[in-house]
């Protein structure tokens, strides 16, 4: 069949219904006579019938195909209206490859005309898809179409920013940059233009959120190259829904809070960070806190991570200097921004608390009516009672305002009388209040998430893999990720170009003889083969529990703050420690917790003297005083009351300043405990005197 043949046929499949002799002659030998081109019609036409049969139908001047003819233009834009996600299985971008036909340009201009309107129904398609995969938290699969899109066309605006939004929301921040970097080069030197305004909000966004960056590979040999253990969210669609409709309530008048509850491990941090990287895709602005167990007597650590954070977010500028004033008692950092704000009032004012929960408020105020916020808090069972205080004034002061209150619980840690467990009583009470509680993965969970992340097909051994994994860890996600590592590191797993090896693949049974007894004894076991130097950073990051930077781990263990790092990091790559704020913590407490509990009482006690005089040092050196609270709390524990007696006296004076007398007499408090001579004691009676004095009417009221 010549090209002649061939092109008609593809126009007659791609036109459905009758087409006159005039009309075919006219598109494909309109540069011949009249007479030639019928003749050429009619021999085209035989050939086309000499071939296919009736499913070429001729009659009374007219052709065209019958209704059954199948075509792949067909089913593709039937597909594109019923069903965009089979659509874009349709190889559109190569459609009619190959067709040319010389002296024919009525035919040329229609084939342009067809391919432009299927590659634009393509795209259509492939848009729809994308924003389905975005809606189901399905960033992998928006990936994926994203990928297809751009292999079609490199220049897609539209398609670049469901690729960057995709990467960025799937968690790896950099790589998201990276694509618009290597974008922008090729629409420079391709087209000569700039990206447009929407693609360019959308990397603001992106680059404005520093929080989870993808960490550093280390140097080991197995976690060098570990497996993907990421999988997309696993049966919490309606807890994906709670927050899409939480974040959805917001409005100029309306605000909203949300509780996000479950047992240690069950994936709140991971279910929420992947919301929050959603809302700033979307435009929002996000604050994040963390409660710190064993941080008692810290008066408002959790709002100054929420606070330092503000300061990023343009609204903050908008916010009255008087009232900037007041939030640099907790925050010095705002005077560095604005360093033109005016003195302080006196500390020792009856009216300061209210004036900086004010201050607080006044600041929120000004970020918000710039974009909708959320203020998420993890740990929220760990939250000091100042911040807790200071939540519950804001979610009432403020519950107008287009803000959302995100609180990360972990039951079975909230202690009855713990401040955050009224913060929760109140909070349930509010206004467009709501609580989410994640269950522990089914079975069915487990299976989907291990075919996943495997690669596997849902065959016998994989459901007997994934029904001894979820009987050993109960179909806790986190306790199930800890798990696989070990496996992976014992060699019982393995994994290849075409997915994981399990275990019955390589010897029947092995699975049942090496797995761990516990997650427990699982990350016990991981923490074992660690090298000395790495398991010793690891311990000092444990038992410091509220995180180390490098300049504290070099001076802890006699090494360069380079060499520090370069251990961090890889204990970061082994997923034993997170890096956030410039400081190493363990990933998770189940993890610091096993850490410690395999410590001696001797080396655990050594570690917190250790640490009390190295946090000495730094903060004469630094003059933080700021850091008095946590040395007086490891030096009692490290066995050095004489420096534990003077830190708590230091710590003390920095809550006095601060106008957080509850905490200064707590200080005192524990100073009292710490004294050993007459003289240190009656130094103690004497500064609670004084202190209770001088703030009485406060303390009165709070």
């Amino acid at each position: 069949m010549g090209t002649k043949e061939l092109s008609l046929l593809a126009f007659l499949a791609i036109e459905p219904g009758a087409h006159s002799r005039e009309e075919l002659a006219a598109l494909l030998w309109g540069e011949s006579s009249d007479a030639d081109a019928r003749a050429s019609l009619r021999q085209a036409l035989k050939h086309l019938r000499d071939a296919l049969g009736d499913a070429v139908v001729v009659e009374r001047g007219r052709a065209m195909l019958a209704p059954d003819f199948p075509s792949d233009v067909a089913d593709f834009r039937r597909a594109a209206r019923e069903s965009p996600a089979d659509a874009i299985r349709f190889d559109v971008p190569h459609a009619l490859a190959g067709l040319s036909v010389r002296h024919a340009p009525a035919f040329d201009e229609w084939l342009e005309r067809t391919r432009a309107e299927l590659r634009r129904e393509y795209e259509e398609a492939l848009a729809t898809v994308g924003r389905e995969a975005l809606g189901r938290h399905a960033w992998r699969e928006a990936l994926s179409v994203a990928d297809r899109w751009l292999a079609a066309d490199p220049l897609s605006e539209p398609a670049i920013r469901l690729a960057v939004e995709a990467t960025y929301l799937s968690g790896d921040r950099r790589a998201a940059l990276a694509r618009f970097a290597d974008y922008r080069r090729l629409l420079e030197r391709e087209t000569g233009v700039a990206p447009g305004h929407a693609l360019l909000s959308l990397i603001r966004r992106v680059e404005s959120d520093a929080a989870l960056d993808a960490p550093t590979a280390p140097a080991d040999d197995w976690y060098a190259r570990p497996p993907a253990l990421q999988a997309t969210l696993i049966e919490r669609d309606a807890e994906w829904r709670a927050l899409g409709g939480a974040w959805r309530v917001l409005g100029p008048s309306s605000g909203a809070i949300l509780l996000v509850e479950g047992e240690a491990g069950a994936g709140k941090t991971r279910l929420a960070e992947e919301f929050l990287r959603w809302v700033v895709a979307e435009g929002g602005a996000v604050l994040r806190g963390r409660g710190y167990g064993g941080r008692a007597g810290v008066s408002y650590g959790t709002m100054v991570e929420v606070l330092r954070e503000s300061l990023d977010q343009p609204g903050v500028g908008g916010t009255a200097p008087d009232w900037l004033t007041e939030v640099a008692r907790l925050v010095p950092e705002i005077r560095q921004r604005f360093p033109g704000l005016p003195s302080p009032s006196p500390g020792s004012d009856p009216m300061h608390g209210s004036r900086l929960y004010e201050g607080v408020a006044q600041m929120l105020l000004a970020i918000s009516a710039e974009r909708p916020v959320v203020v998420a808090v993890d740990d929220l069972q760990w939250c000091d009672e100042d911040s807790c205080s200071l939540l519950l004034f804001l979610a009432r002061r403020l519950e107008r305002a287009p803000i959302l209150w995100l609180g990360l619980l972990t039951l079975g840690e909230l202690e009855r009388d713990a401040p955050a467990a009224r913060l929760c009583r109140v909070w349930r009470t509010r206004p467009h209040a709501g609580a989410v509680t994640l269950a522990p993965l089914s079975a069915e969970g487990v299976l989907s998430l291990v075919t996943e992340m495997g690669r596997l097909g849902d065959g016998p051994e994989v459901r007997h893999f994934a029904g001894r994994l979820h009987e050993v860890t109960r179909g806790n996600p986190f306790y199930l990720q800890e798990l696989l590592k070990t496996l992976f590191a014992q060699e019982v797993l393995r994994d290849s170009p075409a997915g994981w090896v399990l275990p019955e693949a390589q010897s029947p049974g092995v699975l049942d003889v090496s797995m761990p007894r516990s997650v427990q004894d699982a990350i016990a076991e991981r923490v074992e083969r660690l090298p000395e130097p790495a398991h010793a950073m690891l311990v000092t990051v444990a038992v410091a529990e509220t995180g180390c930077d490098t300049e504290v781990l070099s001076h802890m263990h006699g090494i360069s703050r380079l060499h520090a790092a370069a251990l961090g990091d890889a204990l970061v790559g082994r997923r034993l420690l997170v890096e956030e704020e410039n400081a190493y913590r363990c990933a998770h407490p189940v993890i610091g917790r096993v850490v410690r509990d395999g410590l001696s009482p001797s080396r655990r006690r050594e570690v917190h003297r250790s640490l009390a005089l190295t946090l000495q040092g730094l903060s004469r050196d630094s003059g933080d005083a700021a850091l008095a609270g946590i040395i007086a709390l490891h030096a009692d524990r490290g066995g050095e009351r004489g420096l534990a007696y003077q830190a708590a006296l230091a710590a003390s004076r920095v809550a006095a300043e601060r106008f957080t007398p509850e905490e200064a007499l707590s200080w005192l408090d524990q100073a009292a405990t710490y004294a050993r001579t007459p003289e240190e004691a009656a130094e103690v009676n004497r500064l609670t005197a004084l202190l209770v004095d001088e703030t009485a009417p406060v303390l009165g009221t709070r």
